[in-house]
């Protein structure tokens, strides 16, 4: 049963990353990075210094900038018109999958010196509970169904994040994920990792270290 739209659930999960970060940061204001080592490098592992994090992900696909690409436009198409150039300024600088589907990772940077100030006197997840609302909205308005979104926090070995989770269901399907926030000099920096059918986030993370 789940084999017959796997591969439909594998296309809009990518979508649906690119789709979570855009609402989920719709007050920052975004400018090119001309600076390659926030996009990070790809050997053996994913290692970024800018952030202070890589992954080791044995045996998963790194999307390409061509494949990077295509998903941002799918995204445009799915999102309204008055959305489009905020998915313009959402900067995806890794995405990665295993290959069956079922787990997929994204990281997103958004410029925001403009607000670096206010977020960290409100606090970032004062910031994500905030937007909560209009990120399920937007979900539910592209035919995501049973959506369920809180805020708390989750730990990369001693540190802690602030963590938007949650559920939602694709075509029947149920979808899990956690996205992690961070403030990084001018930048919000999203890491979200989404898996199908169990939540298996955890086990994404675990796969996560710290520099």
């Amino acid at each position: 049963m789940f084999s017959n739209s796997g591969m439909k659930i594998r296309k809009l999960t990518a979508i649906v990353l690119v789709i979570m970060s855009v609402c989920m940061m719709m007050s920052a204001q975004a400018e090119t990075v001309a600076a390659d080592t926030l996009f990070g490098e790809v050997k053996e592992t994913y290692v970024n210094a800018f952030l202070g994090l890589g992954c080791i992900l044995d045996g998963w696909h790194y999307y390409t900038d061509e494949e990077m690409e295509t998903v941002n436009q799918r995204t445009k198409e799915a999102l309204s018109n008055e959305l489009d150039e905020l998915v313009d300024r959402n900067i995806a600088i890794m995405m990665a999958e295993r290959p069956d589907g079922m787990q997929n990772v994204n990281i997103q940077l958004q410029n925001v010196k403009n607000y670096v100030a206010i977020y960290n006197m409100m606090g970032l997840e004062y910031v994500a509970t905030s937007s909560l609302g209009g990120f399920k909205s937007t979900l539910e308005a592209a035919g995501f169904t049973d959506v369920q979104l809180e805020v708390g926090d989750f730990s990369i070995r001693d540190q802690s994040f602030t963590c938007v989770k949650g559920t939602y269901k694709l075509s029947g399907v149920q979808v899990c994920f956690k996205q992690l926030w961070d403030l990084r000099d001018n930048y919000l920096v999203t890491v979200t990792a989404t898996t199908v059918q169990e939540d298996t986030t955890d086990e994404v993370f675990a796969k996560f270290f710290l520099l």
